[in-house]
């Protein structure tokens, strides 16, 4: 059996590095400095200056004047017109359902085992729940990633809850399905827990019945 080659060992695991880094950036982006990056990965400060330098160089990443990460552009770019497609196809459905109840209404894809944020609709009420465009959550604990675990446990089509769990003081409800080309895509509506149970029966009955395109 030949011996493994050392390089190819190496470059896999700068691989590795580099996606983990890049996980972390895209579930909290324009929040993380380098500091929080080492702390989360637990790799030297050289070691992720180094990682960070390479995918700010190619990219894949961007930093601010404040050293916050975010995504760069052209990793963006890849799932970007994928990502236009999915937005403008259910954007209408957004809108009837922030029209009926009054809250924000998201809509995210699944990637893995977080959900990614593509649009938003902002509720018009001074106390209300936003999620940034681009910002990942696990799946585990929210509405809209409930929502995808079911499609992907074939019983798909029913109400998701996340009540209080994801953030305390917010609780939200999503539904999700598969696309035409076999993406999972949910729609939540998140709001102040206090409003969200006055008004859970409303929220429930504008994602069940905005006729959301899933296999449009």
């Amino acid at each position: 059996m030949p011996a493994a080659d050392p390089n190819r060992e190496d470059g896999i695991q700068v691989l590795r590095r580099a996606a983990a880094a890049l996980d972390e950036i895209a579930a909290e982006p324009g929040r993380l400095r380098q500091v929080d990056l080492e702390n989360r990965l637990g790799l030297a400060k050289s070691t992720v200056r180094r990682i960070l330098l390479a995918l700010t160089d190619i990219g894949y990443a961007a930093v601010d004047e404040a050293g916050r990460f975010g995504l760069g552009d052209r990793l963006l770019g890849l799932t970007g017109s994928d990502n236009a497609h999915l937005v403008a196809a259910f954007r209408p459905t957004l809108q009837r359902i922030a029209d009926t109840t009054g809250e924000t209404v998201d809509l995210s894809v699944l990637h893995g085992r977080e959900m990614w944020f593509i649009d938003q609709i902002e509720s018009g009420h001074r106390l209300r729940a936003v999620s940034a465009v681009g910002v990942r959550f696990p799946v585990g604990s929210t509405a809209n990633g409930k929502a995808a675990i079911a499609v992907l446990a074939g019983s798909g089509g029913e109400v998701a809850l996340d009540l209080d769990e994801h953030t305390p003081g917010i609780s939200a409800a999503g539904i999700a399905g598969r696309t035409p080309s076999g993406q999972i895509v949910a729609i939540s509506v998140p709001a102040p827990s206090d409003r969200f149970r006055a008004n859970r029966a409303a929220i429930v009955k504008a994602l069940l019945s905005a006729g959301a395109p899933f296999a449009s």
